[in-house]
């Protein structure tokens, strides 16, 4: 990565870092907000940062996204966040049994998690209807039209939307984290699986899988940091029959 590139990298980091703590004192500790210091932020940094990127940024790269690019890019990066916000609540929702003293913490986590995935979600949608659906109506013919909108459709239908329960931690304190794992293990089908997201190697987990359920299960590394692991844990078609005694055992890596 050259300079430049870094040192653009690290101005995001600092703005988000400014902004995320603003947010945080105002929804966390109301008493040591800073609303003028925040304003002074939104004006004097974010969006200059903004205004520059439109003037300088944006015509450079404009031709380098028709020439080597896809318009659609940034369309496809806010999905991905959408669906990580989406699993990450998920994993609050699943999460809400614990005792009354801990739900209050929780549901903070969720509401702010909503309130993020909204405003992703608004900004995704304006993109879309101000900037790709008119295009769409204006040079795509109403035949053509009504197949994409029936294959977006089926798309979301049930049958296609099949895949492994997902399960991420990163936002659920430690103490709860493994009965919430092995809740949902108990839970799953002989041949079922689910996907375990967390901040670091789950390798704890893995040994009390081991010595709890030698097996009756398989761990599968799909992503393995630096930020994030994701991990398939899934119940072998034997693990009924599997007595409930812990034992040693080893199972795949």
């Amino acid at each position: 990565m050259s300079q430049i590139i870094d040192a653009m990298h690290q101005h995001h980091a600092e703005l988000l870092a400014g902004l995320s703590e603003h947010v945080r004192r105002l929804v966390e500790e109301p008493a040591a907000a800073d609303p003028v210091g925040f304003a002074q932020l939104l004006t004097g940094d974010l969006l200059p940062h903004a205004v520059g990127e439109e003037r300088h940024l944006y015509p450079a790269v404009d031709p380098l996204i028709k020439a080597h690019g896809s318009a659609t890019a940034t369309m496809s990066v806010d999905h991905v966040v959408i669906t990580d916000y989406i699993r990450q609540i998920e994993s609050l929702a699943t999460a809400m049994a614990p005792t009354a003293e801990q739900r209050p913490v929780l549901m903070e986590r969720l509401a702010r998690l909503g309130l993020q995935l909204e405003a992703v979600f608004r900004l995704h949608l304006r993109k879309e209807e101000e900037v790709y659906l008119p295009l769409f109506e204006q040079h795509v013919s109403v035949e053509a039209q009504q197949r994409i909108l029936d294959g977006m459709h089926a798309a979301g239908a049930p049958e296609e939307k099949a895949g492994p329960q997902v399960i991420d931690v990163r936002q659920i304190a430690p103490p709860q984290r493994h009965g919430l794992i092995f809740r949902t293990f108990e839970a799953l089908a002989p041949g079922a699986a689910f996907l375990l997201v967390n901040d670091h190697d789950p390798k704890p987990l893995h040994y009390q899988f081991m010595y709890e359920r030698a097996g009756q299960f398989t761990w599968e590394y799909e992503e393995s940091g630096p930020d994030v692991w994701r991990v398939r844990i899934g119940k072998t078609v034997d693990a009924g029959a599997a007595g409930a005694a812990p034992a040693p055992g080893v199972v795949r890596p």
